[in-house]
Protein backbone atom coordinates (compact mmCIF):
# COMPACT_ATOMS: atom_id res chain seq x y z
CA UNK A 1 0.00 0.00 0.00
CA UNK A 2 1.22 3.56 -1.02
CA UNK A 3 1.36 6.22 1.80
CA UNK A 4 0.62 9.04 -0.72
CA UNK A 5 2.85 11.95 -0.98
CA UNK A 6 2.90 14.99 1.65
CA UNK A 7 1.51 18.13 0.19
CA UNK A 8 4.32 21.62 0.19
CA UNK A 9 2.55 23.88 2.00
CA UNK A 10 4.25 27.46 1.55
CA UNK A 11 1.77 29.73 2.52
CA UNK A 12 1.11 30.24 6.05
CA UNK A 13 -1.93 32.42 6.85
CA UNK A 14 -2.26 34.65 10.24
CA UNK A 15 -5.79 34.62 10.04
CA UNK A 16 -8.27 31.58 9.72
CA UNK A 17 -11.43 32.82 9.17
CA UNK A 18 -13.15 35.49 6.72
CA UNK A 19 -16.53 36.60 6.14
CA UNK A 20 -19.14 39.43 5.62
CA UNK A 21 -18.43 42.04 7.90
CA UNK A 22 -22.14 43.47 8.20
CA UNK A 23 -23.66 40.36 9.02
CA UNK A 24 -23.25 37.24 10.24
CA UNK A 25 -22.41 34.29 7.62
CA UNK A 26 -25.24 32.46 6.45
CA UNK A 27 -22.94 29.29 6.26
CA UNK A 28 -18.82 28.53 7.35
CA UNK A 29 -17.26 26.97 5.02
CA UNK A 30 -14.01 24.88 5.26
CA UNK A 31 -10.98 25.96 2.85
CA UNK A 32 -8.26 23.17 3.55
CA UNK A 33 -4.60 24.05 3.07
CA UNK A 34 -3.87 22.41 -0.29
CA UNK A 35 -6.79 24.45 -1.50
CA UNK A 36 -5.69 28.04 0.21
CA UNK A 37 -1.82 26.86 -1.64
CA UNK A 38 -3.61 26.30 -4.75
CA UNK A 39 -4.88 29.81 -4.82
CA UNK A 40 -1.50 31.35 -3.32
CA UNK A 41 0.25 29.74 -6.12
CA UNK A 42 -1.99 30.34 -8.76
CA UNK A 43 -3.82 33.91 -8.63
CA UNK A 44 -1.27 35.38 -6.00
CA UNK A 45 1.82 34.30 -7.29
CA UNK A 46 0.90 34.00 -11.03
CA UNK A 47 2.45 30.60 -11.57
CA UNK A 48 1.18 28.31 -14.45
CA UNK A 49 -0.74 25.40 -13.35
CA UNK A 50 2.39 22.57 -14.34
CA UNK A 51 4.87 24.99 -11.84
CA UNK A 52 1.80 25.11 -8.88
CA UNK A 53 1.38 21.20 -9.66
CA UNK A 54 5.06 20.29 -8.77
CA UNK A 55 5.38 22.68 -6.18
CA UNK A 56 2.39 21.57 -4.17
CA UNK A 57 3.40 17.98 -4.60
CA UNK A 58 0.80 16.93 -6.58
CA UNK A 59 -0.45 16.05 -10.35
CA UNK A 60 -1.37 18.77 -12.71
CA UNK A 61 -5.35 16.90 -12.42
CA UNK A 62 -5.54 17.11 -8.81
CA UNK A 63 -4.31 20.74 -9.04
CA UNK A 64 -6.96 21.69 -11.66
CA UNK A 65 -9.32 20.02 -9.32
CA UNK A 66 -8.07 21.66 -6.21
CA UNK A 67 -7.77 25.31 -7.85
CA UNK A 68 -11.61 24.66 -8.68
CA UNK A 69 -12.57 24.22 -5.52
CA UNK A 70 -11.18 26.90 -4.09
CA UNK A 71 -12.43 29.44 -6.51
CA UNK A 72 -16.06 28.49 -6.22
CA UNK A 73 -15.84 28.84 -2.24
CA UNK A 74 -14.24 32.07 -2.63
CA UNK A 75 -17.14 33.02 -5.15
CA UNK A 76 -19.90 31.64 -2.44
CA UNK A 77 -18.23 33.95 0.15
CA UNK A 78 -18.84 36.67 -1.42
CA UNK A 79 -21.99 36.03 -3.56
CA UNK A 80 -24.05 34.46 -1.00
CA UNK A 81 -22.38 35.78 2.32
CA UNK A 82 -21.07 32.72 3.37
CA UNK A 83 -17.74 32.37 5.86
CA UNK A 84 -14.64 30.61 5.24
CA UNK A 85 -12.54 28.90 7.78
CA UNK A 86 -9.20 27.54 7.01
CA UNK A 87 -8.33 24.38 8.30
CA UNK A 88 -5.29 21.76 7.83
CA UNK A 89 -6.20 18.49 6.25
CA UNK A 90 -5.62 15.36 8.07
CA UNK A 91 -5.74 13.36 5.23
CA UNK A 92 -8.07 10.73 6.72
CA UNK A 93 -11.68 10.20 5.31
CA UNK A 94 -13.63 7.53 4.88
CA UNK A 95 -14.80 6.54 1.49
CA UNK A 96 -17.74 4.05 0.37
CA UNK A 97 -17.23 1.55 -2.38
CA UNK A 98 -19.71 -1.05 -4.05
CA UNK A 99 -18.14 -4.20 -3.42
CA UNK A 100 -18.90 -7.87 -3.73
CA UNK A 101 -15.92 -9.28 -2.07
CA UNK A 102 -15.73 -6.25 0.51
CA UNK A 103 -12.22 -5.43 -0.85
CA UNK A 104 -12.36 -4.61 -4.45
CA UNK A 105 -14.69 -2.24 -6.28
CA UNK A 106 -17.93 -3.51 -8.26
CA UNK A 107 -17.91 -2.93 -11.87
CA UNK A 108 -21.54 -1.68 -10.98
CA UNK A 109 -22.22 0.90 -8.18
CA UNK A 110 -26.39 -0.36 -7.84
CA UNK A 111 -26.06 -3.92 -7.84
CA UNK A 112 -22.99 -4.93 -5.89
CA UNK A 113 -23.89 -7.22 -2.92
CA UNK A 114 -21.88 -4.95 -0.20
CA UNK A 115 -21.44 -0.87 0.15
CA UNK A 116 -18.00 -1.22 1.91
CA UNK A 117 -16.54 1.89 3.89
CA UNK A 118 -13.05 1.72 4.78
CA UNK A 119 -11.49 4.58 6.99
CA UNK A 120 -8.26 5.97 5.60
CA UNK A 121 -5.90 7.68 7.66
CA UNK A 122 -2.86 8.76 6.15
CA UNK A 123 -2.89 7.08 2.90
CA UNK A 124 -3.29 3.45 4.46
CA UNK A 125 -6.61 1.66 5.17
CA UNK A 126 -7.03 0.69 8.70
CA UNK A 127 -10.66 -0.61 8.92
CA UNK A 128 -13.83 -2.20 6.45
CA UNK A 129 -16.81 -2.25 7.02
CA UNK A 130 -19.99 -3.32 5.38
CA UNK A 131 -23.94 -2.63 4.23
CA UNK A 132 -26.10 -4.78 2.71
CA UNK A 133 -27.25 -3.69 -0.61
CA UNK A 134 -31.01 -3.75 -0.77
CA UNK A 135 -30.74 -3.24 -4.51
CA UNK A 136 -29.27 -6.28 -4.58
CA UNK A 137 -31.09 -8.72 -1.97
CA UNK A 138 -34.39 -7.31 -3.56
CA UNK A 139 -33.04 -8.55 -7.30
CA UNK A 140 -31.83 -11.70 -5.67
CA UNK A 141 -35.53 -12.68 -3.50
CA UNK A 142 -36.65 -12.31 -6.36
CA UNK A 143 -34.61 -14.07 -9.02
CA UNK A 144 -34.61 -11.74 -11.38
CA UNK A 145 -31.29 -11.35 -13.70
CA UNK A 146 -28.62 -9.20 -12.50
CA UNK A 147 -26.48 -7.89 -15.29
CA UNK A 148 -25.47 -4.71 -14.70
CA UNK A 149 -27.02 -1.44 -13.23
CA UNK A 150 -29.94 -1.43 -15.43
CA UNK A 151 -31.46 -4.33 -13.59
CA UNK A 152 -32.21 -2.27 -10.77
CA UNK A 153 -34.20 -0.33 -13.17
CA UNK A 154 -37.84 0.36 -11.28
CA UNK A 155 -36.06 -0.50 -7.59
CA UNK A 156 -36.06 2.98 -6.29
CA UNK A 157 -32.38 3.28 -5.96
CA UNK A 158 -31.90 6.96 -6.35
CA UNK A 159 -33.62 7.02 -3.25
CA UNK A 160 -33.08 3.87 -1.44
CA UNK A 161 -29.08 3.87 -1.63
CA UNK A 162 -28.25 7.48 -0.64
CA UNK A 163 -28.91 7.11 2.95
CA UNK A 164 -26.75 4.11 3.54
CA UNK A 165 -23.57 6.10 2.34
CA UNK A 166 -24.13 8.91 4.85
CA UNK A 167 -21.05 8.23 6.90
CA UNK A 168 -18.93 8.37 4.08
CA UNK A 169 -16.62 11.46 2.96
CA UNK A 170 -16.24 9.95 -0.58
CA UNK A 171 -18.14 7.87 -3.36
CA UNK A 172 -15.53 5.58 -4.95
CA UNK A 173 -17.54 4.22 -8.37
CA UNK A 174 -16.23 2.75 -11.53
CA UNK A 175 -20.46 3.76 -13.11
CA UNK A 176 -22.49 6.17 -11.71
CA UNK A 177 -25.66 7.54 -13.17
CA UNK A 178 -26.40 11.47 -13.34
CA UNK A 179 -29.72 11.10 -11.34
CA UNK A 180 -28.46 8.79 -8.41
CA UNK A 181 -24.77 11.12 -8.56
CA UNK A 182 -27.05 14.30 -8.05
CA UNK A 183 -28.52 12.46 -4.69
CA UNK A 184 -25.42 11.94 -3.49
CA UNK A 185 -23.26 15.14 -3.69
CA UNK A 186 -26.64 16.67 -2.51
CA UNK A 187 -25.52 15.02 0.78
CA UNK A 188 -21.96 16.53 0.68
CA UNK A 189 -20.12 13.31 -0.26
CA UNK A 190 -17.66 13.99 -2.98
CA UNK A 191 -17.43 11.38 -5.99
CA UNK A 192 -14.51 9.93 -7.66
CA UNK A 193 -14.82 7.60 -10.71
CA UNK A 194 -12.22 4.78 -11.19
CA UNK A 195 -11.24 2.72 -14.17
CA UNK A 196 -9.61 -0.05 -11.63
CA UNK A 197 -10.92 -2.32 -9.26
CA UNK A 198 -8.06 -2.27 -6.74
CA UNK A 199 -8.60 -0.40 -3.71
CA UNK A 200 -4.96 0.08 -3.40
CA UNK A 201 -4.52 1.93 -6.26
CA UNK A 202 -7.77 3.98 -5.45
CA UNK A 203 -7.05 5.08 -1.99
CA UNK A 204 -3.18 5.57 -4.14
CA UNK A 205 -5.40 8.44 -6.61
CA UNK A 206 -7.22 9.82 -3.95
CA UNK A 207 -4.01 11.09 -1.94
CA UNK A 208 -1.54 12.25 -4.65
Amino acid sequence: MKTGKKRNITFKPTCFSFGPLTQAPKEMIQLRDDELEALYLADFKALYHEECAHSLGVSRPTFAKLIKQARKKMVEMIMFGKGIELIREPHSFTLVFPSDDRISVHPYFLIAKYFAFAKVEDGVIGSITYKENPIYKELFQTKKEIVNDESAKGLAAGRIIPPLLEDANILVARTLGDGIRRNIEGMGISIALTATSDLDAVVAELID
